[in-house]
């Protein structure tokens, strides 16, 4: 089934700064329906991860628009994985091989996620330490396994909290190979997708769950039933320092909806 609406919403943290961390949204096909977001944040303080984040980002989108311009409609789950593969390929090589030019090999680092919607597929892809849940018929679901990460903070770049790098985690721009994890669902309208730029702990899943659960579709509330749920109002419940989280993306699907070419009324 494919779901004709999508809404997306997206926070960032007031105490993040540029150097550390950036996003980007958009609809590469220009269909009803889709999006596509990617997050890149430095997992070490020095200018090295900063580069590596921000060109490892440039160079994702720029490989995901090519994509797109060449005539694929990202219309199937494998169609999308295979452009996520290969952004993820194109970014690291683009990392590793301007940190070897520069002697600087190992201290280019950085955490990248993807996430492309497009009809009745998600794909979800990732290098470091983001996350992804999937809220659905009370029900939350991660779509990839806990981390593991250590969240001793080390330092900061800017206002940005930085936590200890975890060593069994792939970087975008660390090894010459990156080691990608994808995630797939097909969508049913009503579901909620939420992306965050770290990972969750127990205390943040349970709270997640609750904001969803008491903001959930009750065919009264909201327009065409819905509550408005704001990326905003989420991470302020769902964390105790929101002004650090470098991103955090709200997808909801449906209800569907018809389309008109003129206005009506």
């Amino acid at each position: 089934m494919s779901v004709s609406r999508l809404d997306c919403d997206i926070f960032r943290g007031e105490g993040i700064v540029p150097d550390a961390s950036s996003y980007v949204a958009l609809n590469p096909g220009i269909e009803r329906a889709q999006a596509a977001f990617v997050g890149a944040t430095a997992v070490a303080e020095g200018i090295g991860s900063q580069v590596a984040y921000t060109l490892g980002l440039e160079y994702f989108v720029k490989g995901l628009l090519e994509s797109s311009s060449e005539g694929n409609t990202l219309s199937s789950e494998d169609q999308i994985t295979n452009v996520l593969e290969d952004g993820f390929r194109i970014a690291n090589s683009s990392v590793y091989n301007f940190g070897h030019k520069l002697a600087a090999g190992g201290r280019m680092a950085a955490s990248m996620m993807a996430c492309v919607v497009s009809g009745a597929s998600l794909v979800a892809g990732r290098v470091g330490s983001s996350s992804v849940y999937l809220y659905r018929d009370a029900q939350l679901f991660p779509l990839f396994p806990s981390d593991g990460v250590d969240t001793t903070v080390i330092g900061d770049i800017g206002e940005e909290l930085v936590s200890v790098p975890d060593q069994r985690l792939s970087y975008i721009g660390a090894h010459a190979i990156v080691d990608v994890s994808i995630a797939s669902v097909n969508m049913e309208p009503g579901d909620t997708v939420v992306i965050f730029s770290r990972p969750l702990t127990g205390l943040n899943e349970t709270l997640l769950f609750q904001y969803l659960e008491t903001t959930a579709d009750t065919g009264s509330d909201g327009e065409f039933g819905r509550q408005v749920r704001r990326a905003e109002d989420l991470c302020l419940d769902v964390f105790t320092d929101p002004d650090t989280v470098s991103f955090c993306c709200l997808l909801s699907m449906g209800p569907d909806t018809i389309y008109c070419s003129k206005v009506v009324g």
